[in-house]
């Protein structure tokens, strides 16, 4: 499934809001926008709804046993914890 140019769009201006550094360990390596709220499950596709996490930081936030909190609040989000295995 190809997703529409906004949400492109929306993914490359989020990367480039966080100095393409993963907003959870500070790398550059493999870093993508990844959305706060589930897009499957129509969660926006707008450079609020995103943060830009490298691969190893969003395994870590998809598993059952990640530690990691997003705290999801209009305009603003939080970070805390560390990662699952």
């Amino acid at each position: 499934m190809s997703r529409p140019y906004a949400h492109r769009k929306s993914q490359n201006q989020r990367r480039k809001l966080d100095d393409y550094l993963c907003q959870y360990c500070g790398s550059d390596k493999n870093v993508a926008a990844h959305h706060i709220f589930e897009y499957s499950k129509g969660g926006p596709s707008t450079v609020e709804g995103m943060i830009t996490v490298c691969r190893r930081c969003h395994l870590n936030i998809i598993h059952a046993d990640s530690e990691i909190e997003i705290e999801k609040k209009e305009n603003e989000i939080t970070t805390a914890g560390k990662g699952g295995k």
